[in-house]
């Protein structure tokens, strides 16, 4: 029996595989046959003769094949571990509205409330001779939220009152929040060299008394200086 050619294509080690096939088939059928020869001839047909040595051998292949073929090498089973991003977790936001807990801190306007604006005539330190008469009128602003009208007048609060009435009205008509007046009240320069102060306030026709925003004292006044003429010597 001749040993059939072994392909190129093969690498070194089945090709010597192969041929170690080749030459075990060779021997287990030569062994086979002299097997064969001196078996009685009743034993088995033909046939089951035949068919004895095929099963022979291919077992004697297949054991051969097992011991010349290397162990396939196990691969480590595949990790399904999600792989660190080194991200944290982002938290998602949340549908649930935030309530809104501030409170206002603007303060309530007040009913009453004015506001000196300027001296529309007699600034402060006008001097006046003993007994001048003159008028004094203050610009004064509504910033409360309540109206002005006929009922309000300014009173006169503490000082020198310079011969003036104890209440003038503020208006005839009404001076509405925001609005500004002026109010005017006749004075008369005192007798005595000096300066001199009056303070005056407002009033409301409930007889509330209320001051001036801008006034640390909550009032507003009128001051003037009386200065008495010296005589000139005769020649």
């Amino acid at each position: 029996m001749t040993q059939r050619a072994i392909s190129p294509l093969l690498s070194p080690q089945e090709r010597t595989t192969m041929k170690k096939i080749g030459y075990t088939l060779t021997a287990s059928l030569f062994i086979l046959l002299l097997a064969a020869c001196n078996m009685p001839r009743s034993a088995s047909t033909p046939t089951e003769q035949s068919s004895r040595i095929k099963t022979s051998v291919a077992e004697t292949v297949a054991a051969e094949v097992r011991e010349s073929t290397p162990a396939t090498e196990e691969l480590p089973a595949t990790s399904s571990q999600t792989p660190d991003t080194g991200l944290e977790d982002t938290p998602q936001p949340s549908d649930t509205p935030i309530p809104n807990t501030a409170t206002p801190s603007e303060t309530p306007i007040p009913c009453n409330l004015g506001k000196f604006i300027d001296d529309v005539t007699i600034p402060d330190g006008t001097k006046f001779g003993p007994g001048d008469v003159f008028t004094k009128t203050w610009s004064l602003k509504n910033v409360g939220s309540c109206t002005w009208t006929s009922g309000y007048d300014i009173v006169f609060y503490s000082g020198d009152a310079m011969g003036a009435p104890s209440t003038v009205q503020i208006t005839t008509g009404t001076v509405s929040p925001g609005q500004t007046v002026e109010v005017s009240v006749n004075l008369t320069a005192p007798d005595t060299a000096g300066t001199y102060r009056g303070n005056w306030q407002l009033r409301d026709p409930s007889d509330n008394i209320f001051g001036i925003e801008n006034s640390t004292s909550g009032y507003f006044w009128v001051e003037i200086k009386v200065v008495v003429p010296t005589d000139t010597p005769e020649p």
